[in-house]
């Protein structure tokens, strides 16, 4: 897999900029276009809920404030967008113009967010989310992205960070989802300087699955080392995240869950434990 289009889901707000470095870094590594996404709300999507007896003059001032609002934050990432295409000396690329690579373009697309983002997520390589929006807001998003189109998806920290070139841990419980996030992770794999694979799980737990991935890594010339961590008790996510931190990684990779655990992807158990508690950018997928 070859990363080309990375897109970035930006809502006008001020953590914006770290997740737009991080993003541009990985689009600089991998010689790939950043795609900045506004998702403009409708604003007549909210007239049935205004209810009976609302004159006409209240419904236009409504619609008028909303899609002033939407303007303002369009303009603020527009914005984002170009300073940070000038402080890296990338070109910000237009549409049916020539493509140079790297490069930066802007999108303000109309309709609900999560909609939106499924749509322009099917055709990128990568998803990049800033940790301020994968709440349970955001999350619908993130969901988009991961289960509805399927894509990849990087979670940045707050700080701006540079997750290609580092060092690299992987969450692995033999999963297919573990396998999808390796998988989608391997061009970064490619220029790790170091690459630990953990495995988690009780005292008797079986080095089997960790050594067959370490083979497959090295069919790509990734050489991986391969920990067993005894969690003795303690929750997955919480021993994941404490060994992938300690190692001093710069990114961790790990699977999401199927449908029937979306709501714990979302909102609970071992990824909502590492979203919330991670200072390192996140690779996922499902």
């Amino acid at each position: 897999m070859s990363v080309r289009k990375i897109l970035v889901p930006l809502a006008g707000r001020e953590e914006d900029a770290e997740v737009l470095s991080t993003a541009l870094s990985v689009a600089r590594a991998f010689e790939a276009q950043l795609v900045g996404l506004f998702a403009r709300p409708d604003p007549t999507e909210a007239l049935p809920y205004l209810g009976d007896g609302v004159s006409g003059q209240v419904i236009e001032d409504l619609m008028q404030a909303a899609r002033e609002g939407a303007d303002q934050a369009s303009g603020r990432v527009k914005t984002a967008l170009a300073k940070i295409a000038e402080d890296a000396g990338v070109p910000v690329a237009e549409k049916g113009g020539d493509v140079t690579l790297p490069s930066i373009r802007f999108l303000d697309v109309t309709g609900r967010r999560d909609e939106v983002v499924a749509t322009h997520s099917r055709l990128s390589d990568l998803i990049v989310f800033g940790e301020g929006t994968t709440g349970v807001a955001g999350g619908t998003a993130l969901e988009a992205a991961m289960m509805s189109a399927g894509r990849p998806v990087l979670i940045a920290p707050k700080k701006a960070w540079n997750p290609v070139g580092g060092s690299v841990c992987i969450g692995w419980d033999d999963s297919a989802e573990a396998a999808h996030a390796v998988t989608a992770a391997i061009p970064f794999l490619e220029q790790a300087k170091k690459v630990t694979i953990l495995c988690i799980g009780g005292k008797e737990l079986d080095p089997g699955p960790g050594s067959t991935l370490a083979d497959y890594l090295e069919l790509h010339g990734v050489v991986a080392d391969v920990h067993l961590v005894d969690a003795a008790g303690r929750a997955a996510g919480e021993v994941l995240l404490e060994n992938a931190e300690r190692a001093k990684t710069d990114l961790l990779v790990m699977g999401g869950y199927s449908h029937s655990r979306l709501r714990e992807f979302i909102i609970g158990g071992t990824t909502q434990h590492i979203r919330s508690h991670a200072t390192i950018p996140v690779l996922m997928a499902h």
